[in-house]
């Protein structure tokens, strides 16, 4: 599998997990570079890989030939193709044996920037990294994606940068008051 997207979560930055120092949870944010900060999230399971002490890139996605065609769309099914768990917290990825992290071989691809998913603070900030055109590049897309040619932006997976809603719209309730919705019965 190799990575295609990203996110970064800097020194000084109120979106880190380590922004406020070292607790139990994010202790292996404090580690060395390629240590693997694995994490539980609304019931989901994330994995920040640490670059420097205090700072780490949220994996975000990955594309591979073993992957479903969309690859591993976003942080938690990322971890969930990885087989990553809560007991993978403090990994050491550049030497492990079961995750290992390697450095990319031959031309590098083009990499688009767009603002972070997800965050309440600091969101502005230009610091998601993908993959031009990678399928598996996870919603809402970097404002500089571009369609593949002939792609939907209302149909494709691949198209537009406005995240559709999943919420659900409610049917009329009748006027809002209880005696409204009963009445007749």
């Amino acid at each position: 599998m190799r990575l295609v997207e990203t996110e970064a979560y800097v020194a000084d930055d109120p979106a880190n997990h380590a922004f406020r120092g070292e607790t139990w949870r994010n202790r292996s944010m404090f580690r060395s570079p390629g240590t693997l900060y694995v994490y539980r999230i609304h019931q989901v399971v994330c994995a920040n890989l640490v670059t420097r002490p205090g700072q780490a890139v949220l994996l975000r996605a990955g594309s591979g030939a073993a992957l479903a065609p969309l690859g591993a769309s976003g942080p938690g099914r990322l971890c969930r193709q990885l087989g990553l768990t809560i007991a993978d917290d403090g990994l050491d990825v550049t030497r492990g044996r079961r995750v290992l992290v390697r450095a990319r071989t031959g031309r590098p691809p083009a990499i688009v920037v767009g603002r972070r998913v997800g965050v309440s603070r600091a969101a502005d900030r230009p610091l998601r990294f993908a993959v031009r055109g990678e399928p598996a590049v996870s919603r809402p897309r970097p404002v500089a994606w571009a369609l593949p040619s002939g792609a939907s932006p209302r149909r494709s997976r691949a198209g537009g940068a406005t995240p559709r809603s999943r919420t659900r719209r409610r049917r009329p309730s009748g006027g809002g008051t209880r005696g409204a919705r009963t009445a007749g019965r």
